[in-house]
């Protein structure tokens, strides 16, 4: 197997680990979730500022954009061509779909439209941070026109 092969195989195993957590953080019981919070707050310096400020208002929004967009940032690492990357896309938003579907059969849970969006936007994100790195290689390598 290639250099680049085994690179691909690890990015694609990642991107199964970060599949299987984000499962994992989306369907949790609310209990678990409230058990999480509480144990990040005790390690957390800044937690009882951050709770004054209600700066967790929109945490559950900020959670969902960064799983989906690891998950998005894996994706269009791992798989190169354009046609499976945007399948891929479209299966993750379709993830996103089902998780919060789930969520409203899980006590303590709900479904949100808005969470679906952060999950849309993180995916996004998650691609646009891949972007950049390969644009100024190409624009290097194209011929002037005069």
């Amino acid at each position: 197997m290639t250099r680049g092969g085994v690179v691909l195989g690890a990015l694609r195993g990642l991107f199964i680990l970060a599949l299987l957590a984000t499962l994992v953080c989306l369907l949790a019981p609310a209990s678990a979730v409230l058990a999480a919070k509480v144990w990040a707050a005790s390690w957390l310096p800044l937690a009882a500022a951050l709770d004054a400020a209600d700066a967790s208002a929109y945490s559950d929004k900020l959670v969902h954009a960064s799983l989906f967009a690891v998950l998005g940032w894996l994706a269009v690492r791992g798989w190169v061509l354009a046609p499976q990357r945007w399948r891929l896309m479209a299966g993750l938003l379709l993830f996103g779909v089902l998780t919060e579907a789930l969520q409203s059969q899980i006590p303590g849970r709900s479904a949100s439209l808005a969470d679906w969006l952060a999950d849309a936007l993180g995916l996004a994100v998650g691609m646009l941070l891949w972007r950049p790195a390969a644009a100024p290689q190409a624009a290097a390598i194209r011929p002037r026109t005069s």
